[in-house]
């Protein structure tokens, strides 16, 4: 009995001993890393085969003064022996937003623009500048000796969106830029004229002077509500006409502009700004 407990701690010993010896004969040395650089391979493979040993516990650098001397002359990269001295992968960096956004399901997601709520899913209608404008109502203002006002109509290549909402009383969500708000937005009915849509954006000359803005007998009204962070949902107050429409974001910038039977320049408002275009078909 006594000879089997003696045999059984002896074999126990053996084995725990080749173990041993087997963990210390697979930890990475300066050696393994002087060798790795002699065969050519890059500071990525070498870094990445330090970091993966790392993870396993087998790490056995000597980095002290006159080991560093020994790597240097090997040529291992200042990089690689940053890695030797401390091979825990930094955290990653904390990016934060100059305002907060919401990730709320519910809402839709947190990137400017103007999107459709169809049913439970949210479908961007996408924007473009205002890049293209024309003087309209020369002649009205020609035959009234310039006591009627021109105005400024700005117009969209195609004679219809590609942006089709198949619903006549829409629910819409802004995502606004940072500093807007809903109050920032017009919608407004689109002229088909030809192979083009126009809204009008502002008038010059006339009695009245110039102003910036869309007309009023063509804008629809709206309300909004503040439903999260940087984030309106809008309703209808009735029910849309098949026909094509925008929400327009208008800067409010002014322009001056040339007009009138005199030639001379008149000071308007002409306001920059972006469209939301979309079709509600028949």
């Amino acid at each position: 009995m006594k000879r089997r407990t003696f045999l059984l701690a002896a074999l126990f010993l053996l084995i725990s001993s080749a173990t041993w010896s087997q963990q210390l004969g697979k930890r990475m040395t300066d050696k393994d890393v002087i060798d790795m650089v002699g065969l050519g391979l890059s500071d990525d493979v070498i870094i990445a085969k330090i970091r993966a040993a790392a993870a396993g516990g087998t790490l056995q650098f000597d980095t002290g003064v006159d080991s560093l001397k020994e790597l240097k002359a090997a040529k291992v990269s200042d990089d690689v022996i940053k890695v030797m001295i401390s091979p825990t992968p930094p955290a990653a960096p904390v990016v934060v937003a100059a305002t907060p956004i919401s990730n709320d399901p519910s809402l839709p997601p947190p990137e400017v623009g103007v999107y459709w709520k169809n049913v439970n899913a949210f479908v961007l209608i996408e924007g473009q500048a205002i890049s293209q404008a024309k003087v309209g109502g020369k002649a009205g203002s020609m035959f009234t000796y310039g006591l009627r006002n021109e105005h400024w109509d700005a117009y969209l290549n195609g004679p219809q969106s590609k942006n089709i909402i198949n619903d006549r009383q829409p629910v819409f969500y802004f995502y606004v830029p940072d500093g807007a708000s809903a109050s920032d937005f017009a919608l407004i009915i689109l002229e088909k004229k030809g192979d083009r849509r126009e809204f009008q954006i502002g008038s010059f000359g006339g009695i009245t002077g110039g102003k910036s803005g869309v007309k009023r007998d063509k804008e629809i009204a709206f309300t909004a509500e503040h439903a999260g962070i940087r984030t309106y949902k809008v309703k209808l107050d009735a029910a849309m006409k098949p026909g094509e429409y925008a929400f327009f974001m208008g800067t409010g910038q002014q322009a001056t502009m040339a007009g009138g039977s005199s030639g001379g320049a008149r000071s308007g408002g002409a306001a920059a700004g972006r469209v939301y275009d979309f079709r509600i078909p028949d």
